[in-house]
């Protein structure tokens, strides 16, 4: 039974073979929403943020990052050690500026040199919380460029799960190992956020299931964590220098529309029924010509009758030899006729 209906089963069921696909890509814009105060670790200080300064750039397209901690250093150009550029001897430093070996092991070299003894550092455990707003929209032309399915529709407010997450959450979402906040929160993470669209042309209403996967350990597992710097200028010669370790978020849309497909339902269903026919005799060959049990296989399809076939030439001999018998052959029919019209002629005769 199951050889035989599998084809359909395969074709119509699980395939969707009578289906027509059109694959798209779609539209993405996001919105960053929460404000919090952290307390630096390093220089004693309180600081208020905002959404738009930990997150970076301010207004990117399907793209965001989330900072989850931040060093801040005030600097200055002068010759100090240069954390950047660690060196043995003097010859690893830049001789065109006369760079030397320091005892702790960093080239004295021109550069920013910090101007307070510690630095502002920010752990943003409060980041996990703020909200992202995700437009996301798709379209598919060849089939309906009149449709737009968005995650806008028939929604008069953000919706939690739909188009409204925090940072935790999206982290959770990761496939196939979640990832918490707090493994992440000292050297951040890239993530891939997809929201895919399946929908059936005909329906107004088509909502989207929503991907996650870590990027930055599938990459390269030996070195993972997202790192971003930037500079505020107060003068040409001073700064403020801004380390961040946070989420980077990449956000896609894509999907794939489908429509019933007269052509390939006709298409599909004959070459189903020429698979109807094929599969019973792939399985009677596989049954009894290839398979190690194919001697019980047989047993089992086939019962085997007594050979007749002699018993059959004796009956056909013995009824020949009957035909030849006195009274049993043609001619003997012919007399026993014509003795039988006389008898009836005399009869007549005698009436």
């Amino acid at each position: 039974m199951w050889p035989t209906y599998s084809p359909v089963f395969g074709i119509f069921i699980y395939n969707q073979g009578y289906l027509d696909y059109e694959p798209s890509q779609g539209a993405i814009s996001t919105h960053v929403h929460g404000n919090f105060v952290a307390i630096s670790s390093g220089k004693p200080k309180t600081r208020y943020f905002t959404a738009e300064e930990i997150t970076y750039p301010g207004l990117e397209n399907g793209n965001l990052f989330v900072a989850t901690r931040l060093d801040i250093s005030h600097q200055q150009r002068g010759v100090c050690e240069d954390k950047q550029l660690r060196c043995e001897t003097d010859a690893d430093c830049h001789a065109q500026v006369e760079g030397k070996c320091s005892e702790k092991g960093f080239c004295i070299e021109p550069s920013w040199c910090p101007i307070e003894e510690q630095d502002e550092s920010y752990k943003l455990d409060a980041s996990a919380d703020l909200a992202i707003w995700v437009k996301s929209a798709i379209q598919f032309v060849g089939m309906a460029p009149d449709k737009i399915w968005s995650t806008e529709t028939d929604h008069a407010y953000p919706e939690p799960g739909y188009n409204l997450f925090t940072v935790r959450e999206l982290l959770l979402l990761c496939e196939p190992t979640p990832v918490r906040f707090e493994e992440i929160s000292m050297l951040g993470a890239a993530i891939e956020v997809s929201f895919v669209w399946n929908c059936h042309i005909q329906n107004d209403k088509c909502k989207p299931s929503v991907k996650v996967r870590r990027l930055d350990t599938l990459f390269e597992e030996s070195h993972f964590g997202y790192f971003v710097a930037s500079a505020e200028y107060v003068t040409d010669d001073e700064r403020y220098q801004k380390n961040a370790h946070g989420v980077r978020i990449f956000l896609r849309t894509v999907g794939s529309g489908h429509r019933l497909s007269v052509i390939k339902l006709a298409m599909k269903a004959s070459t189903a029924g020429t698979l109807l026919t094929v599969a019973p005799l792939i399985a009677d060959l596989l049954m009894l010509q290839v398979f190690a049990l194919s001697r019980k296989y047989f047993a089992r399809k086939y019962e085997v009758s007594p050979d007749f076939s002699e018993y059959m030439e004796q009956l056909v001999a013995k009824k020949e030899e009957q035909s030849r018998l006195p009274g049993m052959l043609a001619e003997d029919d012919a007399a026993a006729l014509e003795r039988d019209q006389d008898w009836r002629r005399r009869l007549e005769e005698h009436d």
